[in-house]
């Protein structure tokens, strides 16, 4: 698959991020949740498919994360998620739960979030030369 014709999940990763900031900052939690997951899961997928000329159609990060790992053999992502498995449930349970069952999220537990996925970003940028943020790094 040609890079043009994924592109667009970048760009709509990187919307649904802007989007979690702004609900964030108007103390809006839950959707801010739901539209950080998006924006991870979009990122996942975008490079998954970058890689290997389509993206995978689930919705768990649980599967996404270690499928990017083993397609760019990238074994610090591998560690980061099994170090960090906590962080990624809680963002699947932002898109699946939020939608149909009471569950709240906190201020602090939107933080600490936040701080998690640019932690992802940053090593996403360090060890696959893809910056969420703007252009490559090859």
């Amino acid at each position: 698959m040609e890079e043009k014709k994924i592109d667009f999940l970048k760009e709509r990763a990187r919307e649904f991020f802007e989007e979690a900031k702004e609900l964030f900052n108007k103390k809006r939690y839950n959707l801010s949740a739901f539209n950080l997951e998006q924006a991870i899961q979009l990122f996942l997928k975008y490079l998954i498919g970058k890689k290997l000329g389509d993206w995978p159609k689930t919705h768990y990060l649980s599967e996404l994360v270690p499928d990017l790992a083993k397609v760019y053999r990238a074994k610090k992502i591998l560690k980061f998620y099994r170090e960090n498995e906590l962080f990624f449930e809680n963002l699947e349970s932002a898109y699946f739960i939020l939608r149909y069952f009471p569950k709240k999220f906190s201020e602090n537990s939107l933080k600490q979030l936040f701080e998690k996925s640019e932690r992802f970003f940053e090593l996403v940028k360090k060890e696959i030369k893809e910056n969420f943020y703007g252009s490559n790094l090859n």
